[in-house]
């Protein structure tokens, strides 16, 4: 999963919460939200993160920015293992790393005005003050589809899509090279969801920007991702370029989280996979392959060993784990 050109690569990502009990709180258990993954993203595109509720999407772009240290492994952004910087030199590096947030109303301080929320970090690290930030400010709303003149109004005077369109502004106004998008668009209405993927895809376009785009929509993944990595149960169970994974799945997930996309042609029939049951807990995953208690081509093999990733079909970047699927 590493070419050249990579921004960012992760490497062996492991991000577990300790479970706590008795009076002197000792570690009983632990929640492995995130269990050994390693990816990497090539500069200038998009890997979008699929997976249910539970799976340590989230979890995992937090991680990567260290908005949640990892227990271990490696994150080296542009050539920089940044697993290493001191508090200062991560705060300095975040002017390139940038996050927009999933709620487009509670990610937003009500008490302040756009021009705040969005010119806060220019004079946190001393880009622009007075005039020359309101100035910048304005140019950030035009850039994202707001008028200049909302720089005085607040949050609740917005609707979703604005208010996302702000979080989007906001985490444009250092000048970033990478933005973890965390389901930017799964709290809007689908009309408004195409807008915004498509005003992430000019930004993209015009300003070299890399993407973590995580969602469950695998519609809206398809439309914007160059890569795609399904994840289960904190791992990645299937990785490859988009088109490959939307036309060949090779992981039973994958297969049955595509089954469930609508599709535009009324003729066009596909089977549905049913998913049995909840996402495993984390605390205490299932022997062998996480997910053979709900897949629908499990064999007495998939409830013993574990399988890794490897090589699938013809294309030797297509990969998943499973003793199934050639």
């Amino acid at each position: 999963m590493k070419s050249n050109g990579d921004l960012l690569e992760i490497k062996d990502i492991k991000t577990y919460f300790p479970i706590r009990k008795g009076i002197f709180s000792r570690v009983s258990a632990w929640v492995k939200a995130v269990d050994g993954v390693s990816l990497s993203i090539p500069s200038g595109k998009t890997l979008g993160l699929v997976g249910e509720s539970g799976s340590g999407k989230t979890t995992l772009g937090r991680s990567i920015l260290h908005l949640i240290p990892p227990t271990s492994g490696n994150v080296i952004f542009n050539g920089q293992d940044i697993s290493t910087l001191s508090s200062e030199q991560l705060r300095q590096l975040r002017r390139n790393m940038q996050i927009i947030f999933q709620d487009p109303f509670g990610s937003l301080n009500p008490r302040m005005t756009v021009g705040n929320i969005v010119g806060e970090a220019m004079t946190v690290h001393k880009i622009a003050r007075g005039e020359e930030r309101k100035d910048k400010v304005a140019a950030l709303l035009d850039k994202v589809g707001l008028s200049p003149s909302h720089i005085n109004r607040y949050p609740h005077e917005f609707s979703g899509g604005q208010r996302q369109r702000i979080g989007i502004a906001r985490a444009l106004a250092l000048n970033p090279k990478f933005i973890v998008c965390d389901e930017p668009v799964s709290a809007l209405d689908v009309s408004i969801q195409s807008q915004i993927i498509n005003l992430l895809m000019d930004l993209q376009n015009e300003l070299g920007l890399t993407y973590l785009f995580i969602a469950h929509d695998l519609a809206v993944v398809e439309h914007i991702s160059d890569f795609v990595a399904v994840m289960y149960l904190g791992k990645i169970v299937e990785y490859a370029q988009a088109e490959h994974i939307y036309n060949e799945p090779k992981h039973p997930y994958s297969m049955a989280l595509l089954s469930s996309v609508p599709h535009p042609d009324p003729k066009h029939r596909r089977k549905r996979i049913i998913l049995r049951g909840e996402v495993p807990s984390p605390v205490n995953p299932p022997s062998g392959c996480p997910y053979h208690p709900r897949c629908h081509m499990a064999i007495d093999r998939c409830s013993k060993e574990v399988p890794q990733l490897e090589a699938k079909g013809a294309d030797p970047h297509h990969i998943a784990s499973c003793w199934i699927t050639k």
